[in-house]
């Protein structure tokens, strides 16, 4: 799957991207009083960008711009008009090893424009 086959209220089977950046976490009260982190990571693929939500205290730590990873089992959402990825309840992320399939991230970024991961 690529990214811009990816749409809001439907699964992310699996999908490679490399992160284009990672901004820092944020408290979120969320909808039952519950307070938690979220960081947005800005993932991309020759098709396009997009953010990728962790929730919870310390997801995202050992992420960092230029490397490549999987997601698993993710969703996809949309929030404010944009579509976003998310792991749900059962998806993950891992890091694999860059074998030149994604373009590095200056390319990545020449192709779609800078934008930013909490945009």
């Amino acid at each position: 799957m690529k990214l811009s086959e990816v749409q809001g209220g439907k699964p992310v089977t699996d999908v490679v991207v490399r992160v284009m950046k990672v901004a820092p976490p944020r408290m979120i009260r969320t909808k039952t009083g519950r307070m938690t982190q979220l960081r947005e990571v800005l993932v991309a693929d020759e098709t396009g960008t997009l953010i990728l939500s962790l929730w919870g205290f310390g997801e995202g730590t050992a992420l960092s711009a230029g490397k490549v990873i999987k997601i698993v089992d993710g969703w996809a959402k949309e929030w404010k008009g944009k579509v976003q990825l998310s792991l749900g309840r059962s998806g993950h992320y891992d890091e694999i090893p860059d074998d030149g399939s994604i373009p590095p991230v200056t390319e990545l970024g020449l192709q779609h424009g800078s934008s930013g991961a909490s945009d």
